[in-house]
């Protein structure tokens, strides 16, 4: 108990951290904002996710290798999947509205440039695909969970196309790619899964109590869209469930 309370105390000292670094910047306009400023913006969270991830004693092993700009495709299966990216490629998130209401984590990602989106308001979803079509255009990868919900890790769920209409008009460059949090001999972690009626506050306490959690990102190859947004969809579900396969 004494050493999962060092690790939460010292991982909430280094989000702290964040939270009044990035409450210095002001939340970016996508449409106005130089992309090199957004690219710096990416960039910080990328430093703040990996210094995050060590005092949560997380460990990444990738296989493959994202683009650096298009759109990077991939399972959800945590609250911690955006940090595990993010400490992965420089990149800029689609995240669900409520993030941005959450203590922290929400100013936080505000200030990254995160495109926010209410999935169920087809007005929203118009505005979040201009937002992803800009900043496609202006050269920065956007990551994308299709799922539109987190899952238990054991299945793919459907994808929702409707967000892959930008990647399609501009012709942007996808990446797939398959996250799983597991035990060093290969088996599943359950607990820091977040779905279904699960708290966040306990897949969070369940990632501090583990001496050491390791997730492996396998990125598939680099690919141009194909088809219409639905064509395109299944395309990509088949690709991470094939990834999801390997070992």
């Amino acid at each position: 108990m004494g050493a999962s309370l060092l690790k939460a105390t010292r991982a909430g000292v280094q989000l702290l951290h964040g939270l009044i670094h990035f409450k210095r910047l002001s939340v970016p306009d996508l449409a106005t904002e130089a992309p090199e400023q957004l690219r710096n913006r990416a960039i910080r969270l990328q430093k703040l996710s990996r210094d995050l991830l060590y005092h949560l004693g997380v460990e990444i092993r990738t296989s493959g290798h994202p683009s650096a700009s298009g759109l990077l495709i991939s399972n959800h299966v945590s609250f911690a999947d955006i940090m595990v990216l993010s400490a992965s490629v420089p990149t800029v998130f689609v995240s669900k509205a409520e993030v941005a209401q959450w203590p922290a984590v929400g100013p936080i990602a505000a200030a990254a440039g995160t495109i926010f989106i209410q999935r169920q308001r087809r007005a929203d979803v118009a505005r979040a695909n201009t937002a992803l079509h800009r900043a496609m255009e202006a050269g920065l990868l956007v990551t994308l969970f299709p799922e539109g919900t987190t899952s238990d890790g054991q299945q793919i769920l459907p994808f929702q196309p409707s967000l892959l209409q930008p990647a399609i008009e501009t012709q942007a460059q996808i990446t797939p790619a398959f996250l799983r949090y597991r035990e060093e001999d290969g088996s599943r972690i359950d607990e820091v899964a977040y779905f279904g009626e699960r708290h966040l506050k306990d897949c969070l306490w369940a990632l501090v109590r583990r001496q050491k959690t390791i997730v492996s990102v396998r990125f598939g190859e680099t690919r141009a869209p194909e088809g219409d947004r639905k064509t395109l969809a299944s395309l990509l579900h088949a690709e991470i469930t094939q990834l999801s396969h390997l070992r």
